[in-house]
Order: C-alpha cells, then structure tokens, then sequence
C-alpha cells in the first residue's frame, strides 16, 4: 500500500512537469480597422495620431506714394529721384511650418481589461498619452506652435493736410464805357476777387516755407536768437525744425508706406506619391495670389514638399521579423523623418525635419504591467518601466 502510494505521487509529479502552465494574458489589445465579432470585456479605446503641415507665410508690402508736388521736384528744389507714380514691391518676409496632431484612422484600437487594472490618459481626444502614469513631469515639448505674428506697421503720411492756403487775391481793373451829354466817355472799376491757386504757386509756396525753416533753424543753432534757451530745449525745437522740413519735402519727393500680410496653408498627407503640393503664387507686384488668379510676367509658384528619409524604417522592419512576442500589447509608432521644404520656384525658402507617423511603422509591446510614456504628438514612446509585484 506504501508502495501503490509513492508511485501515485510520482506519477503526479511528471504529469505536472509535462503540462504546460496556463499562461493568462493580463490585457490585450485589439486593432479595430477591419475586425469584427464580439469581446467579452470590457475596455476602452484609443488612438495613435497622424501629423498635418501648417504654412505661415508672411509677406512685407511697401507703398510708394507719389507726392502732390512731384512734378516741381527738380525745378524748385533741384531733386530728381523722385517717386513719379503710385505702386507697391511685396517680398516674402518669414516662411514658418509647424505640425498638427490629430487621430489616425487608420490607428485606432480597443483595449480589453481582462480583469486588470489600468490606467490610461488621453491628450487632444482619443490620442493616448501614458499607461498606469499619473502626476508625471512630461520629457518632451509640447509641438511648436507659431503665435500669430503681430507687427507694427510703420505709416508714413502723405502731407496734403499741411495748410497752404488754396486761394489767392486778385485785382481786376473793369473797363466800361458810358453815354454823357450824347459824349462817349471810359470808365473803370477796380474788383478783387478770390482765384484758386495754381499747383505751381502752391509748390513755391511751400518751398518759401522750408527757406524759412532753414534761416529759423540757422539761427537757433547759431546763437543769433534773441532768447537764451537751454540745451534741452534747443534740441526740441530743432527736431520739430527737421520734422516740419521733412514733411514738407515729401510734398515734393513722395513717401513710403509699410504693411505686413499673412497667409495660412493647410496639408494633410495621406498619399506616399502625392507629397508636393502647391501653395499659392507670388509676384512682386501684387503679392501672393491664389493659384487660380492671374499672376502677370513677374509670378512665381509656392510649393511645399515633403521627402521621406525611408532607410531607418526599413531597417527596423527587417529586424522585427526576428522577434517574436506575442502582438496583442499596447501600440505605438516609429514615425518617419522627412525633410520639409517650401519652395519658390526653384528657390528653397524654408527646409525643416518632421516626423510623420502615418507613414512610419506601427509595433506591439507585449502585454504586462507596465509605465508606458506616449508622446502626444508622434505616438512614440518616450519610455516603458516594468511594474514590480
């Protein structure tokens, strides 16, 4: 009977060391593009993002504003670079590109608790951000985002507003004759009247008024004034002697005037072999233009390009086929790095590496408690830790 016993307990044991153990998968997570059936758990989903390009371009526009008087420059004041007509230069002042996270899609899965514990947070909707992770200091930047520009336009006022008197006096002798005592004789009134003046006398005008401000200055820094002033005053009163001068002058010369403008371009990329698309037209004289307007001989096209860098991926690829894990953990991205450009014409205005998620790789932890740290932006991990027990 002791004997019967042992071999009992023998037995036992060798079936016991023959029979794999019963592995219990903590969690697992599903792909939900393409499947279909019923789960028997509950869970949640999330999201791993794909990446948009946003284009700020900010283009610098210079008036040149003919003065009233242009036409007198040179015979009055012996100027000949003058403004003669009224147009506007444009130039491309900053090219700025940033990118946009949002949800893939195409990356979206269902996470089965099987009675486990977890703990997920989300940022910007169903993007995931970290896995059994709380009151953490993020190690990453939040995304480069570009404040509108704010620019302080500089306005140069044309002067028309500087009283030159429009109308002038003359004196008109009338003459009229007159039957007296049957005898022809002549009279005459003396008349004064109001006449408009003409663009010339109003050019002379203003050109006695910068004689005078330049004998008044003369004299200010001479020391031929009759008031002793002290040195803080002198200088006012010669910048104002400057500025009065130099606002009369634009009468003749013309002025400038400066503004700034700003266009934004969205691109989503979903396409390996549509990654150039066109942006807008620029021309010097008219600034940019939509792709349908007409550009004149001066127009150049605004494109923006995206390359992808495709050797490291191919790399991870190729390596990834040796391991073997179980596939049913959380995932994540390994994005691809692609240089950014934006071309005029042939001319590359802005160049820039980006990662793109959407055409980068998607891999698999396996399941098991652990500290995952997502980037929001890329769907990278930025760092796993095992739970200990």
């Amino acid at each position: 009977m002791k004997r019967l016993s042992i071999i009992v307990i023998l037995v036992g044991v060798l079936i016991s060391c023959k029979t794999p153990q019963l592995v219990v998968t903590p969690y697992e997570v599903t792909p939900i593009t393409g499947k279909s059936g019923t789960i028997n758990s509950t869970g949640v989903f999330y999201a791993l993002p794909r990446q948009s390009v946003e284009v700020d371009i900010l283009v610098r526009k210079q008036d040149f504003i003919k003065g009233p008087y242009a036409e007198f420059a040179e015979r009055l004041l012996g100027i000949k670079n003058v403004i003669k007509e009224n147009y506007s230069v444009y130039n491309i002042e900053n090219v700025s590109v940033s990118q946009r996270s949002e949800v893939d899609p195409n990356n979206i899965y269902f996470v089965q608790f099987n009675d486990s514990e977890l703990a997920l947070t989300y940022d910007n909707s169903l993007i995931i951000s970290s896995v059994n992770i709380s009151n953490r200091e993020s190690s990453e930047q939040s995304k480069r985002t570009h404040p509108p520009q704010v620019v302080q336009t500089a306005r140069a006022t044309s002067r028309p507003l500087i009283p030159t008197f429009n109308l002038v006096e003359r004196t008109d002798t009338v003459f009229f004759n007159q039957m007296v005592d049957t005898q022809l004789v002549q009279h005459y009134n003396i008349r004064t009247v109001k006449a408009e003046k003409t663009p010339l006398q109003k050019a002379e005008e203003i050109v006695e008024q910068i004689a005078k401000i330049r004998e008044d200055r003369n004299r200010l820094l001479t020391g031929f004034q009759e008031v002793n002033y002290e040195a803080a005053a002198i200088k006012y009163m010669n910048e104002e002697f400057n500025r009065m001068e130099d606002e009369y002058i634009r009468l003749f010369i013309g002025t400038t005037k400066v503004s700034y403008e700003t266009a934004h371009f969205d691109f989503l990329p979903e396409d390996k072999d549509r990654l150039t698309t066109e942006l807008a037209w620029f021309s010097v004289s008219l600034g940019l233009l939509n792709l349908d307007t007409e550009w004149g001989s001066d127009g150049k096209k605004i494109t923006l390009n995206i390359i992808l860098d495709d050797d490291i991926l191919a790399s991870i690829e190729q390596f990834s086929e040796n391991i073997k894990l179980p596939k049913n953990g959380f995932f994540y991205s390994i994005p691809s790095p692609a240089l950014v450009k934006v071309m005029l014409d042939d001319q590359v205005i802005y160049s820039n590496q980006m990662p793109f998620s959407q055409f980068g790789i998607t891999q698999s932890l396996a399941p098991g408690l652990l500290q995952i740290d997502f980037s929001p932006q890329t769907g990278e991990i930025r760092s796993v830790r095992a739970i200990e027990n």
